[in-house]
């Protein structure tokens, strides 16, 4: 009797966590463990709305990243470290404001070509692991699903989400001017979710829902998007920078 009320006692003490466990604090220590782990590679593809594309990215823990995007018709590569980032281009790699420089010189009165919205996309990137920190608060409503976990997200964040940089009419040879002067869209109707797939606690895929209604200039466009990004080769993914774009982060 003694003994089965002693074992009793001790699942109680191991199980009673587990039960009293915040679901916020398990995506927490998923997104964590991943954001901690020596490396990964991330796929991303964006159906609907403004955005639209595919990503590919490698990281390595407090040394390079490097990620190659789908703008319209055009693949653009970036490499980053710290906060610091580079651009290729037909001309070699660049640093972002000698990117947005040279459009503003090259196309004076005219709209900036892609380099120059892929130079904004790499001056103000974030990996998804890093975005999906920024965003743990902004989770409501979570539920548990048969891999993981569903969650609403918060007003705010959804708008952060597709409020993306536009830049003037015009490039401006100032690239910080450029970057500072775009109009800022109104967002409303702000909603979506997010489902994140758990795989024995490790993050493997984030799912984002969002829709809502911007408008810019008196015109309205909505907004129905979904963002799939999938974790993959953890702690063995290797990330090759070129000499050139490594010279340029260390300049």
């Amino acid at each position: 009797m003694i003994r089965t009320l002693m074992a009793m006692i001790a699942t109680l003490a191991v199980t009673a966590p587990a039960l009293r466990a915040d679901p916020k604090d398990d995506i927490q220590a998923a997104v964590q463990k991943l954001a901690d782990s020596p490396s990964y590679s991330w796929s991303s593809s964006v159906s609907g709305g403004m955005g639209r594309g595919t990503q590919e990215g490698k990281t390595e823990k407090d040394g390079y990243t490097t990620v190659t995007l789908q703008l319209r018709d055009t693949s653009f590569d970036i490499a980053l470290k710290g906060v610091k980032a580079v651009v290729k281009t037909d001309s070699g790699w660049k640093t972002t404001s000698e990117v947005m420089s040279d459009e503003g010189s090259d196309n004076a009165g005219g709209p900036p070509g892609p380099e120059f919205f892929a130079a904004i996309i790499a001056r103000n990137f974030k990996t998804p692991v890093q975005q999906a920190l920024d965003n743990i608060d902004a989770l409501s409503n979570i539920q548990k699903t048969d891999d993981g976990y569903s969650a609403d997200l918060s007003e705010d964040a959804i708008k952060a989400m597709v409020a993306r940089p536009r830049p003037r009419a015009a490039a401006t040879t100032n690239p910080d001017a450029a970057a500072t002067s775009m109009p800022s869209p109104n967002i409303s109707n702000a909603s979506g979710s997010v489902k994140i797939a758990l795989s024995n606690g490790n993050l493997t895929q984030i799912v984002v829902h969002v829709t809502a209604t911007i408008t810019i200039n008196g015109n309205d466009r909505d907004i129905d998007r979904t963002t799939t990004t999938t974790f993959k080769d953890v702690g063995s993914t290797t990330v090759d920078v070129p000499d050139d774009a490594k010279a340029k982060l260390a300049s």
